[in-house]
């Protein structure tokens, strides 16, 4: 099985915060009506709301609609390890 490069721009519209979409999206790691969990050009992504409804989702372009009333979208970061912290 051949590995897909998502190397491409990922976007991301907001129409009146009822409707979404994005592109880019590699995988959607876990859903339900409150909340949108994806990985996007490898950052995981988190996007909350109520009444959450994944429309499409095309994995060979990696486009995604979804309408809902979405109040806030998350861009979860790793930590670094913390002695890597410390010493810089």
């Amino acid at each position: 099985m051949q590995q897909q490069n998502f190397n491409i721009q990922e976007k991301l519209e907001l129409d009146t915060r009822k409707h979404l979409f994005l592109s880019g999206v590699e995988t959607v790691d876990g859903f339900n009506e409150q909340m949108l969990k994806l990985t996007i050009n490898g950052s995981k992504v988190q996007i909350l709301g109520n009444n959450i409804k994944i429309t499409a989702f095309n994995k060979a372009n990696g486009n995604l609609n979804a309408d809902g009333d979405f109040y806030e979208i998350k861009y979860l970061n790793k930590k670094e390890p913390l002695i890597k912290r410390i010493f810089k």
